[in-house]
């Protein structure tokens, strides 16, 4: 949207219609607007103000000789220019806090558990997902045994990501193989990148081991898997039930929740938002054509990502803004002394 310049009186004019249709979601008329702005101009020069604001896309009318409400473009100027944030509640902040302090995730799960408390504060649907670096290695893996021949396979990046799986051995498995994977953790897998962990490179540790890759195949397939699954973190969405709710209809919200799915359109949006607000059309999707994301960036030492709320353009703005900052705050420190508990 091109930069659009405003008179005080009708930045007056925009901010009360907004605030106003925000509270009501009717359309605000002139008659109703003069009660709205101190030391307020007759009706027919709010009319006025409000046509020029409507010819600059910032006002719409829904229909014939309805009052005026905010476009997607009138909000976003409001938002980016004319609004006062307020502060975070007294309960807001003490709902988040109470929350976090029953957080007992590895680092990487926290911020779905942040998405689930923010939802449940603001009943809207909301994005949580974590960009961990492409630089993380293998750090430890290790077998437990849990019965005769149940094992966990753990897997520990040099970021703390940590994943595991349980599964059964064959009884032909004997101390000589375990020691033999062991040798090959050490020598091939300790301190490679994830994305090094392919299929072919699989097969060719699988292949050098000659006669025993039968007996060992079921372990380093295991392996591989674990590593594909720390690799591939998927983006979560909370609230589904609310996502229904605000689209008004499945098909809506299925489009939505499959381009959640797809990871990489969504994390791409978070890049190029940052921290704050942007509306429907401006993020490049159809699935969002009719709603408002707001979002807010979380960092520690080794991960990075974003929390973000989904909604309808009628949000209390004021408000959400500084909780959602808040939850992104505390995530970031949740994050960083959860990261130090493990290394220590």
């Amino acid at each position: 949207m091109t930069k659009i310049e405003l008179t005080p009186r009708k930045q007056a004019v925009l901010k009360a219609i907004v605030k106003a249709y925000i509270e009501t979601g009717e359309p605000i008329g002139s008659k109703f607007l003069t009660g709205l702005i101190e030391n307020a101009p007759s009706s027919a020069t709010l009319r006025n103000e409000m046509n020029e604001l409507s010819s600059m896309g910032l006002l719409e009318q829904p229909h014939t000789s309805a009052g005026r409400i905010p476009t997607s473009d009138g909000l976003k100027l409001y938002v980016n220019n004319l609004m006062v944030k307020n502060e975070i509640l007294p309960e807001h902040k003490h709902f988040i806090d109470e929350s976090f302090q029953r957080i007992t995730e590895l680092p990487e799960k926290i911020p779905a558990k942040a998405g689930g408390i923010l939802s449940d504060l603001t009943h809207l649907p909301v994005i949580a997902c974590v960009l961990t670096p492409d630089t993380a290695t293998v750090r430890k893996v290790e077998l437990l045994n849990i019965t005769h021949n149940t094992v966990m396979l753990l897997v520990v990046m040099s970021d703390s990501r940590t994943r595991n799986r349980i599964f059964r051995l064959s009884d032909d498995f004997t101390p000589e193989l375990l020691e033999k994977f062991k040798r090959l953790v050490d020598t091939k897998i300790k301190g490679k990148l994830l994305k090094d962990l392919c299929t072919g490179y699989m097969q060719s540790i699988v292949a050098s081991v000659g006669l025993d890759a039968f007996n060992l195949m079921p372990l380093f397939t295991a392996l591989f898997d674990t590593a594909n699954e720390i690799e591939n973190t998927a983006v979560d969405l909370s609230g589904v039930s609310r996502l229904y709710n605000i689209c008004g209809n499945e098909e809506k919200a299925k489009r939505i929740i499959s381009l959640v799915e797809r990871r990489d359109p969504i994390i791409s949006l978070f890049e190029c938002m940052g921290n704050g607000v942007v509306f429907g059309k401006d993020t490049g999707y159809n699935e969002f054509q009719s709603d408002t994301l707001i979002a807010a960036k979380f960092t520690s030492d080794k991960y990075k990502g974003y929390i973000a709320l989904i909604g309808p353009n009628r949000l209390s703005y004021e408000q959400l803004i500084p909780t959602i900052e808040y939850t992104a705050d505390k995530l970031s420190e949740v994050i960083t002394a959860a990261q130090k508990d493990m290394e220590d």
